[in-house]
């Protein structure tokens, strides 16, 4: 007699979002390592040193190499979300994918990280290491939210120009998320002090992220104009959580601006960006309502012979 274990969707949920929570700190984790200057504390890729796969010796070691550790933490999450798919009854083919998605998306990021490092943290190759982080992140929140519905198409539940008009936030703040990676390669804290920073005056790079912020940020007010007008109330809330959200990440980048940009202020900041994405990517679900999940009752384990 053979015990198969299987997961309820509810499990099966607090399981994506636990996942959420690691996806979410590597992005913080990885901003710490080029904020201490540890971005070639270990000068190889797998292993920390030509010698060692793991090497703790310095301070700068001993942060590449916890953020390496971590990004495997990162990697056990995203496969336990994808192998408690196919524990998870009813099944569901959709979350099995999204769930392979999210074991190759942190794979591939390990492979960008060991890139960025070969090529000693070129600006780059640093912002695309960033931007991928953000690709996981909404895959990530893709799972979570078909995690908490049942199977079958989206509907639209809110007017075509909403939905466009909630479009072009989310569009607006990849610009955003975009150019802060230009601001970071001006800045001061590149990883490393002899890395090859972008030729660009910081403060030029600086004043066209925030000219793109104050645009972000108009266009969501009239979001959220629009949406109270017509009377629709959770999108409202959604955007008034973006806005709350977007007035912090504004706080913390004048704060940290006039007072040079400490490392402290930025990881801050480096947070609020991922708080602010996930908003903006609840904001763009809000245009759609999925069917309900009808859960059978069943005991969590089943008897096979």
């Amino acid at each position: 007699m053979a015990v198969r274990q299987t997961i309820d969707p509810p499990a099966y949920r607090r399981i994506v979002q636990i996942t959420l929570f690691f996806v979410t700190a590597i992005i913080v984790t990885g901003a710490s390592v080029r904020l201490s200057g540890s971005g070639l504390g270990c000068p190889t890729w797998p292993r920390c040193t030509s010698t060692q796969m793991v090497d703790i010796s310095s301070p700068h070691r001993a942060v590449e190499q916890i953020n390496r550790l971590f990004t495997g933490g990162v990697t056990v999450a995203c496969a336990v979300a994808f192998s408690g798919a196919f524990l998870r009854r009813p099944y569901r083919r959709d979350l099995a994918w999204f769930g392979a998605l999210l074991v190759a998306g942190v794979l591939m990021q390990a492979v960008i990280g060991g890139i960025v490092v070969l090529l000693e943290l070129q600006w780059e190759s640093v912002a695309l290491h960033f931007i991928a982080s953000f690709v996981l992140l909404y895959g990530n929140l893709e799972l979570l939210r078909r995690a908490g519905a049942g199977p079958g198409p989206r509907t639209l539940c809110v007017p075509t120009t909403i939905r466009r008009h909630t479009e072009t936030v989310f569009g607006l703040l990849l610009v955003v998320l975009a150019l802060g990676t230009v601001v970071t390669g001006a800045g001061p804290h590149g990883g490393d002090a002899h890395v090859r920073r972008l030729d660009w005056p910081v403060e030029d790079a600086a004043r066209l992220h925030s000219i793109a912020v104050w645009v972000l940020v108009a266009t969501t007010l009239w979001l959220a104009a629009r949406l109270q007008r017509l009377g629709l109330r959770e999108q409202f809330d959604r955007a008034g959580t973006l806005v709350a959200a977007m007035v912090f990440q504004g706080a913390v980048g004048y704060v940290q601006w006039f007072n040079r940009v400490p490392p402290v202020l930025v990881g801050i900041h480096v947070l609020g960006a991922a708080l602010v994405f996930m908003a903006a990517t609840q904001l763009r679900f809000g245009s759609f309502v999925a069917p309900p999940e009808i859960i059978a009752v069943e005991s969590t384990a089943t008897a096979t012979a």
